[in-house]
């Protein structure tokens, strides 16, 4: 869609990298193509209908150009997007021709068989159950190298597609895990009593665990604070500013009605 001044914008979302690019070299257009996600930055230069220089780099670091920037993008599955008409490229990294299109084929063949998060600032780390994998010595490289890196990172370094089917497969064989970075502050409840059979889950109100679901996007548990202990959460209607606890973890947790805790989820 046209945005102001003309400007071409909208998400990757509905029109994948590949068809942009494509549609704009069809076209015969001149101008930077940006793209805008909370975790990556990308942007693309066109002069007469040819892709001319790419580049692709994060926020904290990291960068890559020409054709391995095309191949990292092509796998962006939404970020927001704008077209800047007779905006000149400030370097050549691409000679253009139909080298760009059979490249965005081939990556574009290659991402359909990945299976990584959408979210590329999700971290690596290894599984809790410290499952021990057979894994070829490429792998067992990447592996030793990853833990506690975002996706991001480890994708903007030489050869992308390489080291994604790499991830691709260590997380699908569970050798690691990828989940979000849970930044939220510390909530304090009273200690609220759960008559019943059972220990290990802990009760909160429905509208603050839908709030922390919505902003996780991810299965989390709750840590406490004293105790410093993590247990399962679930949600329970008609007890706001309190923490519902079962008669059990509330002997061994050594809690009592109306004691204060600090509580925060985490993945």
């Amino acid at each position: 869609m046209l945005g102001e001044r003309g400007v071409l914008e909208g998400n990757l979302a509905e029109f994948p990298f590949a068809s942009l690019v494509g549609a704009l070299m069809s076209a015969g257009r001149t101008g930077r193509l940006l793209l805008q996600a909370p975790f990556l930055e990308g942007e693309v230069y066109l002069q007469g209908g040819q892709v001319v220089h790419a580049r692709v780099a994060a926020p904290e670091g990291g960068a890559l150009e020409g054709e391995e920037a095309l191949d990292l993008l092509v796998g962006l599955k939404r970020a927001p997007f704008r077209f800047f008409p007779e905006v000149a490229s400030p370097r050549t990294t691409l000679l253009g021709g139909l080298a760009v299109p059979a490249r965005l084929a081939e990556a574009g063949k290659v991402w359909e068989g990945l299976s990584l998060p959408s979210d590329w600032s999700y971290r690596l780390r290894l599984p809790q159950s410290g499952t021990v994998q057979d894994l070829p010595g490429e792998a067992l490289r990447v592996l030793a190298q990853v833990e506690g890196k975002r996706v991001v990172e480890v994708l903007l370094q030489p050869a992308p597609l390489r080291l994604a089917r790499i991830l691709h497969t260590l997380l699908q064989m569970g050798a690691l895990e990828a989940v979000p970075q849970v930044d939220l502050p510390p909530v304090a409840l009273l200690v609220l009593p759960i008559y019943g059979p059972g220990s290990g889950t802990v009760y909160v109100d429905e509208a603050l665990y839908a709030e922390w679901a919505r902003a996780i996007r991810h299965g989390f548990r709750l840590r406490l604070k004293p105790p410093d202990q993590v247990l399962e959460v679930r949600p329970r209607p008609n007890i706001p500013g309190r923490l519902g606890l079962l008669e059990e973890d509330l002997k061994r947790l050594r809690l009592r009605r109306g004691d204060r805790v600090e509580v925060v989820p985490e993945v």
